[in-house]
């Protein structure tokens, strides 16, 4: 963290010839605003801290020179109490500021370079709003509470890592506190920045990059009553954001505010208080369409124009249906017909995004409160409320008809907890720390979902997209035709935003509002030094209206068809059981269980009007064994573990179909560890290797879904419709667009005189794009780098990334995603080298 007040310049070249940046940072800091918040003793060793009742927030400064803290390995509230990262019974990352600021994080996906069990993903046609943790979605917290509004890591509000302290993240099911709302390989904790009680701070950037990157903070803070009252203020501005801005039609652009008040009555009250608005606008990047292994291989396209689409077949001498020239949408199965051409080089920049048609919006407000009373020198009740209200509006007409509206949604969430956290004086042979309380949560929202007959592959980029390239709403009145014989699939206008459509019945489209009351009980009994076991249980009980949303067609409701409002209420359980036990101080064995049934979730995050009772039951299970060192006096952690984890992943379901949800086991080993020799020299490092299982054996005789079973090479050779949307037979699918071999290593140094670099590499697997296991995108890495020369009250900076400029691809869509049906319509071309 840097103290003061800085102001970063970076000056960007590029010539004809080849694109080249170079971005320094230059921080100015006014020598009078120059210090580190003084907080306490132990922190003045190693980091500055401020204490929230939930959590713990450090951040480091680079020109520190004392050495690591030697009081012991570093703490966590990820369990909700504070407790060792030894002791905690999962693997667990905390990230500082410090580090995020050596990757320069922007999004969830750079949270790649701490963890092996982050894999990145592309998300292709969406925003990356939660992190992909061993194959699945990461549920994120803000200090302890749940962000609302996304699904499957999909759809939510972007992340504001500017207005973070530091992060946590833990791999496995949600924990018993903080509580689950989905199938999630971990979780993540943002721990916002807090007010400084000491004296004024103040910090500013501006940056510049490669390929129109522009973003620019200002954080600062002080006390406004001396040792009682005092804030922190952070805004943070993007005018794109080169993996963004490399590729044709798409950016970034956000403006986020953020506010911080921390109160301290007295010595056993506190209360903290934070606020922040964000506007998002964007276009993602959505890939390449067509994918071949001759695109991923040698940049070579398949190109073709489209000329028409198949409807059902009217005899045996029309296997593929009967062609129709011209724009048109085919009935689910019998796709698009291309006039295929040959094979084409084309730019890596490409994006079938790249229309001034497609845009993404978000409005997202939050406020939270924490309050923390001690009651006595053990006991202390601590209160955590929440308020969210998010807006999004994303249209992507061209060239895959996707609509996503939320005109509003509001989350309103509270927790009060009772802690009772016994001393271990006289060397007692037992004691316990016990964290017990109750959850309430109220969301209302309204959503719209309209995306069911594709038209990726019928795009040819080899010429610029226009509404040609759309395929047309389909009316009642064809929905009901015996071509397609389901009212379902009537594109339906959104009230209030012209020219987009939704579908209902489609497991998405609703309007929702629930209550959740949800008591829970963590107790860590400790039999001496040596042992002691974790056991955690909660209730999650649900009170669910769910109806079909404004502007339903009375001819698509009950009594003319069995689409109706439902109500529904729900207990779901939670049951984890962790043993541990240290040989020696510096050494832990554990073993954890978790048991719990989450729910299925709509587009946004609440239910929808046709789940039934099945899909608010969906059990997950859990097991990780592990040991975790801490060495040569605590700068050197190790730590070892094995998993198995299993649950329901949704899948891709048309309106008025049925099995949005598919049972999934996810299961590996990893060893993962940091090194911090002093102040000047850090290391961290991990690897894990996992494999995903689909289980499509009991789901009625259908299997997964696909929008198009071959590879366009294979469509070009017999001259075979695309985009089709077909079942394929049951059996268990590895999962698609999931490498099974994760990677990193991170190096970091600072000389005494101030000049230092960072380094650090990611590297995974092979991936499959689709479940015929032909098309496959092969291993990579990637070597990134930072060169800075700090001094106490400026810094300068160069971000250097993929040194190698190595070309490699992912899939459109990881295994756990619903759009893993559409991984043989696109792929997702990784930025090459850029500063």
């Amino acid at each position: 963290m840097k103290a003061g007040k800085a102001v970063n310049l970076n000056l960007f070249v590029e010539t004809h010839f080849c694109r080249f940046l170079l971005i320094f940072t230059f921080s100015f800091f006014l020598r009078s605003f120059c210090v580190l918040p003084l907080l306490s003793q132990d922190a003045v060793e190693n980091r500055s801290s401020a204490t929230l009742p939930e959590v713990v927030v450090t951040a480091s400064s680079p020109q520190s020179e004392e050495p690591p803290s030697q009081s012991g390995p570093a703490e966590s509230s990820i369990y909700g109490p504070e407790l060792s990262l030894l002791d905690i019974p999962r693997n667990v990352t905390s990230i500082s500021q410090e580090e995020l600021h050596t990757v320069m994080a922007q999004t969830v996906n750079d949270l790649v370079a701490f963890n092996p069990s982050i894999n990145p993903t592309q998300s292709t046609g969406n925003v990356v709003s939660e992190p992909v943790v061993r194959g699945l979605p990461a549920t994120v917290f803000r200090n302890g509470m749940l962000v609302g509004f996304s699904s499957g890591g999909n759809w939510g509000p972007i992340a504001n890592i500017n207005a973070d302290e530091s992060l946590d993240l833990v791999t496995g099911p949600v924990g018993v506190v903080f509580g689950p709302q989905e199938f999630a390989g971990g979780y993540l904790n943002e721990l916002t920045k807090q007010p400084f009680f000491d004296r004024f701070h103040a910090d500013t950037y501006y940056t510049i990059g490669m390929y129109d990157t522009n973003f620019w903070n200002v954080d600062l803070g002080g006390p406004i009553k001396q040792g009682k009252l005092a804030y922190r203020l952070d805004y943070f501005g993007q005018d794109g954001y080169g993996p963004y801005n490399y590729y044709d039609g798409s950016y970034l652009n956000r403006q986020c505010a953020y506010l911080a008040l921390s109160w301290i009555p007295t010595s056993k009250f506190r209360m903290d208080w934070n606020g922040e608005v964000d506007l998002n606008h964007f276009v993602p990047y959505a890939g390449i369409n067509r994918p071949t292994q001759n695109l991923i291989d040698n940049g070579l396209y398949q190109s073709g124009n489209w000329i028409g689409y198949y409807t059902p077949p009217v005899s045996p001498s029309q296997p593929f249906g009967q062609f129709h020239p011209g724009i048109g949408t085919p009935p689910p199965g019998f796709g698009y017909a291309i006039d295929w051409g040959p094979l084409v080089p084309i730019s890596s920049r490409a994006n079938i995004f790249d229309t001034p048609f497609d845009f993404s919006r978000q409005l997202y407000a939050v406020s939270q409160l924490i309050s923390s009373l001690e009651l006595t020198e053990e006991l202390a009740l601590v209160n955590n409320s929440l308020f969210e209200y998010y807006q999004t509006n994303i249209a992507q007409p061209i060239p895959d008809p996707t609509w996503v509206v939320m005109p509003y949604g509001i989350n309103l969430a509270d927790r009060l907890e009772l802690r009772f956290n016994e001393e271990n004086e006289g060397n007692k042979n037992f004691w316990q720390y016990i964290d017990s309380g109750i959850a309430f949560r109220y969301l209302t929202d309204l959503e719209y979902s309209g995306s069911w007959h594709p038209t990726t592959n019928q795009a040819n980029l080899t010429e610029p997209l226009t509404f040609l390239d759309a395929s047309v709403p389909v009316p009642y009145a064809l929905a009901i035709s015996p071509a397609y014989n389901n009212p379902f699939l009537t594109d339906i206008p959104i009230p209030g935003y012209s020219g987009e459509y939704f579908n209902v019945d489609n497991f998405a489209s609703t309007q929702c509002q629930f209550f959740e009351f949800s008591p829970f009980l963590q107790d860590i009994f400790h039999f001496g030094d040596k042992f002691s076991l974790l056991f955690g249980s909660r209730l999650d009980c649900y009170f669910v209206e769910a109806s079909p949303p404004e502007g339903t067609p009375a001819a698509l409701l009950y009594p003319q068809t069995a689409y109706q409002a439902s109500s529904m209420s729900a207990l779901l359980p939670q049951l984890t059981l962790s043993p541990t036990y240290k040989p020696f101080p510096w050494m832990s064995c554990y073993a954890t269980y978790y048991f719990g049934q989450t729910t299925a979730q709509s587009i946004l995050g609440s239910f929808a009007p046709e789940f039934t009772s099945t899909y608010y039951h969906q059990t997950q299970g859990f097991y990780e064994v592990g040991t975790k060192m801490s060495l040569l006096k605590d700068r050197l952690f190790l730590w070892l573990s094995g998993y198995i984890q299993s649950g329901f992943i949704p899948a891709f379901v048309l309106p008025g179909g049925t099995t949005p949800t598919v049972s999934a086991t996810v299961e590996g080993i990893q060893i993962q560890g940091n090194y911090r020799f002093n102040r000047s020299f850090w290391a961290t490092f991990g690897f894990n290797y996992m494999q995903g299982l689909e289980n499509w054996t009991q789901t009625d005789g259908v299997g997964p879904t696909t929008f198009t079973p071959y590879s366009a090479t294979v469509a070009a050779l017999y001259n075979l419709p695309v985009s089709q949307i077909i079942s394929l037979p049951p059996g268990i699918y590895p999962f698609i667009g999931f490498p099974k071999e994760y990677g990193n290593l991170m190096l970091s140094y600072q000389a005494p005189w101030g000049g230092g670099i960072s380094l650090w590499a990611i590297a995974q697997g092979g991936q499959f794009l689709s479940y015929n296991y032909s098309t496959r995108a092969p291993a990579w890495y990637t070597l990134n780098a930072s060169i800075f020369y700090s001094r106490k009250n400026w810094e300068l900076r160069i971000w250097f990334y993929n040194l190698t400029d190595n070309h490699y691809w992912i899939a459109g869509a990881p295994g756990f995603t619903p759009a893993r049906s559409a991984n043989l319509e696109y792929a997702a071309f990784q930025m090459p080298f850029w500063m």
